[in-house]
């Protein structure tokens, strides 16, 4: 095998295309994590230890989620200020529809369970559902970008 020699610098869109890499792949890992270990054990706590979990400011894994969601949608706005096509632009506007679907949905059943108002198990159903769909559009997304990373820049391994 021999590997292409990486080049010392990097344009700015090939910069963008791997910070944007990044911050998807840091959001799958951190909501597939909610999903497979945080999301599962509400079935175990009753009405009252689910709210007092909530309320003791047990799930701060979710924070980092929110923290990437201001850096990811920058790096998403100045990668289609910089090339517009249709990987930037779907991509994009699906990313957008991913923290809006985020702030309005899930959100917003969080604050039910904090509360402790109104069906909890609705709001639990709510928010596992709502992350598998994340999770699911991040992955194809993730899949994509990528593609694109490696067809842009020259960091793989060729055979001859």
């Amino acid at each position: 095998m021999i590997v292409r020699k990486l080049t010392t610098t990097l344009n700015y869109n090939q910069m963008i295309d791997i910070i944007r890499l990044m911050f998807e792949f840091g959001s799958l890992i951190v909501f597939s994590l909610l999903h497979i270990i945080i999301y599962p054990s509400f079935n175990y706590f009753s009405k009252e230890e689910l709210v007092n979990w909530y309320r003791d400011k047990r799930d701060q894994i979710y924070l980092f989620a929110i923290l990437l969601g201001p850096i990811h949608l920058t790096s998403i706005i100045l990668q289609l200020v910089h090339k517009q096509d249709l990987y930037t632009i779907v991509s994009s506007i699906t990313i957008c529809a991913l923290w809006v679907q985020h702030y309005v949905i899930i959100e917003a059943n969080h604050a039910i369970i904090i509360k402790g108002v109104g069906s909890l198990e609705k709001a639990k159903r709510a928010i596992k559902n709502n992350n598998l769909i994340r999770i699911i559009i991040l992955t194809f997304l993730l899949g994509w970008t990528i593609l694109k990373t490696v067809q842009s820049t020259n960091f793989w391994l060729v055979t001859n």
